[in-house]
């Protein structure tokens, strides 16, 4: 969400009187430091994320001069966050988008939603053994919630539990706001295992499990060519375990996507020199 541009005329109106319902973030910028500009985009993509009204002050203005006194401003870049009128905390400096949220989420977010994000940053390091225990606390609170099913899911593919992980992903249905994210995991399953493991691989197996990763990841550009790597390697490698997952890819991305196109095109050479 694009930040509100903050002066004096609006300052109470847009910061003050909504800050008395619910926290807002003030930011003050200047084009003189180029950090203020990379954090101010940091912090519109974590407003939309965590709803809140994000203010924005150019300190290129001379009107706008008298916040460096009101908020005693030494350096920039300087956010804060205003809570009731108050400032209610600061972030001074620089701060990358995951720093800034770890400082804002306590403002914005309710317990259990903490907590579901401490299961997701668990899940995302491979920390199964921390993040287990707070998946099982939460559902024990809210067994139908559908993003704590999304998360359970994603356990069980890290402990390569492939069957539990497809009997809760086909539960989700197409009202679920969950569900694109679900129907992708399902249909990338077989990666999703393949990148959970931490035993070490070389050769082709290394080549496979990272492209694995990148399939995972969204780039699957990258990913195809990896997978194009070892089947140049090893055709029969894994019971063709590369060519397979070529064509896993070309069935996400479509018949007429132009990756398939070229992709297929690629394989077929390979498959057949």
């Amino acid at each position: 969400m694009q930040a509100i541009n903050i002066s004096v005329e609006n300052f109470e109106s847009a910061i003050i009187n909504p800050s008395m319902d619910r926290p807002v973030v003030l930011t003050f910028t200047s084009s003189r430091y180029q950090e203020c500009a990379q954090l101010l985009s940091s912090l519109e993509e974590l407003s939309g994320e965590l709803k809140f009204t994000l203010g924005a002050v150019n300190l290129d203005d001379p009107q706008n001069g008298q916040f460096i006194q009101i908020f005693r401003i030494s350096g920039l870049p300087y956010t804060c966050v205003i809570d009731k009128g108050n400032n209610a905390d600061v972030i001074q400096g620089v701060a990358t988008e995951k720093a800034l949220k770890e400082k804002l989420v306590k403002f914005f977010v309710s317990e259990e939603e903490k907590l579901k994000i401490a299961i997701a940053e668990a899940l995302e390091n491979k920390d199964y053994d921390y993040a287990i225990p707070l998946l099982d606390e939460a559902l024990q609170k809210t067994p139908d919630d559908k993003k704590l099913k999304l998360l359970q899911a994603k356990v069980y593919v890290g402990l390569g539990d492939t069957e539990k992980a497809k009997a809760l992903l086909t539960t989700f249905t197409a009202a679920d706001d969950e569900f694109n994210e679900a129907k992708s995991l399902l249909d990338l399953l077989d990666f999703y295992v393949e990148a959970s493991k931490k035993d070490a691989v070389e050769g082709v197996a290394a080549t496979y499990r990272e492209a694995c990763n990148l399939a995972v990841a969204g780039d699957y550009q990258n990913a195809l060519d990896q997978f194009l790597q070892c089947v140049t390697q090893d055709k029969t490698w894994n019971d063709e375990a590369a060519r397979k997952a070529m064509m896993t890819l070309f069935g996400v991305l479509g018949p007429k996507h132009a990756l398939t196109w070229e992709y297929r095109a690629k394989l077929n050479t390979q498959l057949f020199i």
